[in-house]
């Protein structure tokens, strides 16, 4: 324990100082202090420290340059991808290093010696350039390739051990600050390891910015550049070494661009455009899916509804230590639960969630034998048709003009032909192999021209020069198209003369359940139109010229399924099994095959008697009664050879199978008793007609400190009971009791109603002092009477129930409209309701001095001379608000203007 604390304890504050510190105030040992189950971790570490610093550091860098990229505007630039991410890397190698390494100051090496003498040892190189082994001395290996130090170190070794072998491993590169400067998002110093590349380095201040150049990273050391390196044949080709030999001190320059051009449209690399789909996701999704918008409109309403209906749900936290040394202590965080819905709410909010599901059911993708056009709510015209095969770069360019573009840098003296040649050629879709120029003159005027491939070498490109390759608009030549419920759809070549009937023969597309009597042809012509053609399959195959139509190209060739002209037949099953609901039907099915489906019967089934309702074409429903004793599956055996249609009838579509509970059916009933009793606890009841007094005697009997006149006697309304919460709220009894005691709602009751000033609707009293409302209802009991035998008195309990005997107490409450609202006062023999209010402060200008009660300990409402009623421990005086009778005349002022101005229009 002294070794955990000494690691905690705060330098320059003596271990020994503190413990009597801890003493001298009374703390006598650990145990008292720390509890035995927790552990204390050791505190972090110098090195720990810092590295997290670092990575603190590094994130907020790369936030920072995530922030500036997305601020800028305009195409996305060639080789921009190479610095997406920044990569921090380490310096460690695990000995990974060539031979041809050139050693420096900083580098950390294994020495390991094998023969006479062995031993291994690790070994940094110092700042003369030396390694020190033990008991042989140094060796200088600083500007020494790894192979030249390992023969040098094998020499010195081999005098002082005969017969050894020497290996020699970097283990740790030597860290180098360099200077990142020019056109980068983070210029300034960076600490990297020697070996790493350009790349990276740049990579570390967020890479060239949109004014840097890509074609011209320089390295400048002692004043002068000493590697110059172009990105693009990198990035386009793999060409060129990005490895830099660098050394402390050295810069990284990045030049301003140029001569940047714009390359726009049918291009390989420019469609591709990897770093789009994270800029543009969500633009791209729209586009490609018309209906989304509307679908996650739905979704999240959906959502919100389902949230408000769903009860309170527990959610588990871990509160993690900030202070190193300290255990994470798991705790469950409660999600605090929305306000309770009244019945009339969530039957809205469940027929509005009803309604969206329907909605969004109708915006789902339609299946393909599915011709409903899809309306814009705004515009009410259809969406534009979607071709799979049409990506969806292509289809923004044809339906909102968008044409994708990139940026790219040219060197002095390049052309057209190696712009072309760094976008990866042209896209699938392009067209004829001709590109257009767009060039601004010095005087402004934009020019055009055609430029073919095979001259493309003689265009040299100038600053802002944009490049352009068009699509191919007319993708569909000599072929038909085959869709529906066929073998294999798709595209097929047309021959000259080709009919219907001879490509289903051909590629054995029709199958076994196709619909015969029908297929269509939809025939689209150059101009966009189309024309519509209905055949019988049968005829078609049978070469009825009248039937097997000619096909033309474009064509398309729907086939269907005989399963679309039927109906879904479904049979249901209700009630206490495991897996109710709707299931399909089938020929031959019985009530026992769909009754062993839904699985097994609950605990609270009835398993003697069920019924098959059976639907009579709009009429009442025809009800068998059914014997499920002989209809339920078991371990061992099933009713499958029951085959008697009185007793296991055969199932019809649309036939419903209800099973039914056993009448108030619980496995345990059980109550609580809390307080001054013997035996607080819960209790299962073990009679039929269970009474508090026998609660009590199984308890223990009373406390001496008990206070049984001022018990309560709590009865839940269960929230899962539909009835009893619309009786309740038909007889006004849906407040709940806040405080077990009933409080807040016989002030809510008391308070008179408020009506809004301008629309005149009866507002709602808020809750008093903060008084929060529950779901329980206390029941008015007279203990004192109940322990003494008298069978008025005493109550039968209810599973649920619950029983509270406080500790016996001299003070008495008074809440409402008091100078003091809420407060406790010590009550004397003869005290009366005047007296509390006194004590009070007296009541406000607000109080309603008509409707003050004195809610005695019990429960009980005293209503009648309340000022002269006495006051005993545990009771209650309640002063409700007093109502408010009229609005102010400046409302009345406020409201009447406007009519008399009406009124003065009028007359003239």
């Amino acid at each position: 324990m002294a070794t955990a604390l000494a690691g905690q304890v705060p330098q320059g504050m003596d271990l020994q100082a503190l413990k009597q510190m801890a003493t001298s105030q009374g703390v006598t040992g650990a145990t008292e202090a720390v509890p035995a189950s927790r552990t204390t971790l050791p505190a972090a570490t110098a090195p720990d420290r810092m590295d997290e610093a670092r990575r603190r550091e590094e994130d907020r860098l790369d936030q920072e340059i995530r922030a500036m990229k997305r601020r800028e505007k305009g195409p996305r630039r060639f080789a921009a991808d190479l610095f997406e991410i920044r990569q921090v890397g380490t310096a460690a190698t695990d000995g990974g290093i060539a031979e041809d390494y050139v050693l420096g100051t900083g580098d950390q090496l294994a020495l390991n010696v094998f023969g006479s003498a062995t031993f291994e040892v690790p070994a940094q190189v110092d700042g003369r350039g030396e390694i020190v082994i033990p008991k042989v001395g140094t060796v200088k290996v600083g500007g020494l390739t790894l192979a030249q130090a390992k023969r040098a170190v094998q020499g010195t070794v081999s005098r002082n051990f005969s017969r050894t072998s020497v290996d020699l491993q970097v283990v740790k590169l030597r860290e180098v600050r360099v200077f990142v400067m020019g056109e980068v998002y983070k210029p300034g110093s960076y600490l990297v390891s020697s070996l790493s590349s350009l790349i990276n380095v740049l990579g570390l201040a967020g890479g060239p910015t949109a004014a840097g150049s890509y074609r011209d990273i320089r390295v400048m050391r002692g004043g002068r550049a000493v590697t110059h390196f172009d990105l693009y044949p990198f990035r386009a080709e793999g060409l060129g070494n990005p490895n830099v030999a660098l050394q402390s001190g050295d810069t990284v320059f990045v030049p301003l661009a140029q001569n940047q051009i714009v390359l726009e449209g049918a291009f390989q690399r420019v469609v591709a455009q990897p770093g789009d789909a994270t800029k543009k996701a969500e633009a791209d999704e729209a586009n490609a899916d018309p209906l989304k918008a509307q679908r996650d409109r739905l979704r999240r309403e959906m959502k919100a509804i389902e949230a408000r209906l769903a009860p309170a749900q527990v959610a588990p936290a871990v509160q993690e230590s900030e202070t190193a040394g300290r255990e994470a202590i798991p705790r469950t965080a409660v999600q605090a639960p929305a306000p309770e819905l009244s019945l009339t709410e969530r039957a809205n909010l469940e027929d509005r969630l009803l309604f969206l599901k329907r909605q969004l059911a109708a915006l789902q993708d339609a299946p393909p034998d599915d011709h409903r056009l899809r309306l814009d709510p705004e515009t009410g015209l259809p969406y534009p048709a979607q071709d799979p095969l049409t990506p969806d770069w292509l289809r923004r360019w044809d339906q909102q003009g968008v044409a994708p573009m990139m940026q790219f840098e040219m060197r002095a003296g390049e052309s057209a032909a190696d712009a072309l040649r760094f976008a990866g050629g042209f896209a699938p879709e392009a067209g004829p192999g001709t590109l257009t120029l767009r060039r601004r003159t010095a005087a402004g005027v934009i020019t055009g021209e055609d430029v073919p491939v095979t001259g493309a070498a003689a265009v040299i490109l100038q600053r802002g020069d944009v490049l352009s390759a068009l699509p191919q608009r007319e993708r569909t030549g000599a072929v038909v198209q085959v869709v529906g419920w066929a073998r294999v759809p798709g595209f097929y070549a047309r021959t000259q003369g080709l009919r219907v009937g001879d490509l289903l023969k051909r590629e054995a597309q029709v199958l076994p359940d196709t619909y015969r009597a029908r297929g269509e042809v939809v025939r689209t012509q150059v101009d966009g139109t189309t024309q519509y053609f209905s055949f019988d399959v049968d005829k078609a195959l049978a070469g009825d010229p009248a039937q097997d139509l000619v096909l033309e190209d474009r064509d398309r060739v729907e086939l269907y399924r005989v399963e679309d002209l039927r109906i879904p037949m479904m049979v249901k099953v209700l009630g206490p099994v495991t897996r109710p609901g709707t299931f399909a039907f089938h020929e031959g099915m019985r009530a026992s095959d769909l009754i062993f489906r839904a699985g097994v019967p609950l605990k609270s089934a009835d398993r003697l008697v069920a019924e098959l309702a059976r639907s009579r074409d709009g009429k009442p429903s025809e009800v068998i009664h059914l014997d499920l004793t002989k209809l339920l599956s078991t371990e061992t055996a099933s009713p499958v050879a029951l085959v008697d249609d009185t007793v296991n009838p055969r199932l019809r579509p649309d036939d419903q199978i209800s099973l039914f509970e056993k009448p108030d059916f619980k496995v345990h009933r059980t109550v609580r008793i809390s307080g001054q009793v013997a035996r607080p606890g819960s209790y299962a009841l073990d009679t039929d007609r269970p009474t508090l007094s026998d609660l009590l005697k199984r308890a223990g009997g009373l406390t001496p400190d008990a206070m049984p006149q001022a018990g309560i006697f709590l009865r839940r309304m269960s929230t899962a009971d539909a009835s009893l919460q619309r009786a309740a709220e038909e007889s006004g009894l849906s407040g709940a009791d806040p405080t077990a005691k009933g409080i807040n709602e016989i002030l809510e009751r008391l308070n008179e109603t408020k009506r809004q000033p301008n629309t005149g609707q009866l507002l709602k009293n808020p809750v008093l002092h903060g008084l929060l409302a529950g779901n329980l209802n206390r029941m008015v009991v007279d203990f004192g009477a109940a322990l003494k035998g008298d069978a008025q008195a005493d109550v039968e309990l209810e599973d649920g129930d619950e029983v509270i005997i406080p500790r016996a107490t001299d003070g008495a409450y008074v809440v409402g409209e008091t100078a003091s609202p809420f407060a406790t006062y010590k009550v004397h023999p003869g005290m009366k309701v005047s007296d509390m209010l006194k004590l009070a402060g007296g009541i406000t200008r607000n109080a309603d001095t008509w409707n003050i009660r004195l809610l005695k300990a019990n429960g009980r409402i005293v209503d009648s001379w309340v000022m002269k009623q006495p006051v005993g421990p545990g009771d209650t005086v309640l002063v409700p608000q007093r109502f408010r009778r009229d609005t102010s005349w400046q409302e009345n002022l406020q409201a009447l203007t406007p009519i008399a101005l009406i009124l003065n229009a009028i007359k003239l």
